[in-house]
């Protein structure tokens, strides 16, 4: 949850960027609606309970769960016009980008 409170804390930031946050979870709608109220989210946490949007995005992490289930890889991707222009994949669920790396990011596409 410390990602979505970093990418809150950024939030205008990341706007003034011309971004628009989506966090996508494999928790239930219930669960993430909880979330966001909590932590006083400005930006929608999307349930994915099924994978699905994991699949399409090649993301299932095979087992990973402490309890074995598969789970979403953490990725974080920068979206225009149907087409990824920038990706943070990584293996280890501890390891996520800060919201300065995903600025810079930003910045540096072409506009």
């Amino acid at each position: 949850m410390s990602e979505l409170q970093g990418l809150q804390s950024r939030i205008d930031d990341l706007r003034a960027a011309g971004l628009r946050v989506i966090a996508i979870s494999p928790d239930p709608v219930e669960r993430n609606r909880k979330v966001v109220a909590w932590l006083g989210l400005g930006f929608p946490v999307l349930s994915d309970e099924r994978l699905e949007a994991t699949d399409a995005f090649g993301l299932r992490h095979a087992g990973a769960s402490p309890e074995g289930r598969d789970i979403p890889r953490p990725a974080s991707y920068l979206v225009a016009g149907g087409r990824i222009l920038w990706r943070d994949l990584t293996d280890n669920w501890r390891i996520r980008p800060r919201p300065d790396d995903i600025l810079a990011a930003a910045r540096s596409l072409p506009r």
